[in-house]
């Protein structure tokens, strides 16, 4: 079966690309794979605070994430057929690694031009040069809640 991969971070980029990619998937008769990455902070390893609680909480971030999306893309469209993975790594290094086996990842890029553009907008950047499948880029402003 065809895969749909979008890779969910909380952003409104992220969500541009859930509901682009619950779009494509049904369009495709494709399932939408929804991958959230998660990681504890080198800058908080470092400081040697990082207990078990702390991995903990960013797992749980991850995991709400995906909660998120498994109800956004149900009621955008309930016939398509899901699949989460929630993966502990680096997130571009976990979406390039994903895209191995995906047909397609969409993903979004912000309609504004500051520096949050550069820091939300690497990953896809990133992505662009490195994906091992075809990549669809959405503008966040083109859809409309």
């Amino acid at each position: 079966m065809k895969i749909v991969l979008v890779l969910l971070n909380g952003s409104e980029e992220a969500r541009a690309a859930l509901h682009h990619g619950v779009l494509e998937a049904a369009l495709r008769g494709a399932r939408l794979r929804m991958v959230a990455a998660w990681d504890v902070p080198s800058s908080i390893l470092g400081s040697g605070v990082a207990a078990e609680e702390v991995f903990d909480e960013f797992h749980g971030e991850a995991d709400r994430l995906i909660e998120e999306g498994i109800e956004y893309a149900h009621n955008l469209d309930p016939t398509v057929e899901l699949e989460t993975r929630i993966v502990q790594g680096q997130p571009a290094q976990v979406f390039l690694s994903e895209s191995k086996r995906a047909d397609l990842v969409v993903m979004a890029r912000g309609a504004h031009g500051s520096l949050k553009e550069l820091v939300v907008g690497s990953i896809t950047r990133y992505m662009l040069g490195h994906a091992l499948c075809p990549i669809l880029v959405v503008r966040t402003r083109l859809i409309e809640e």
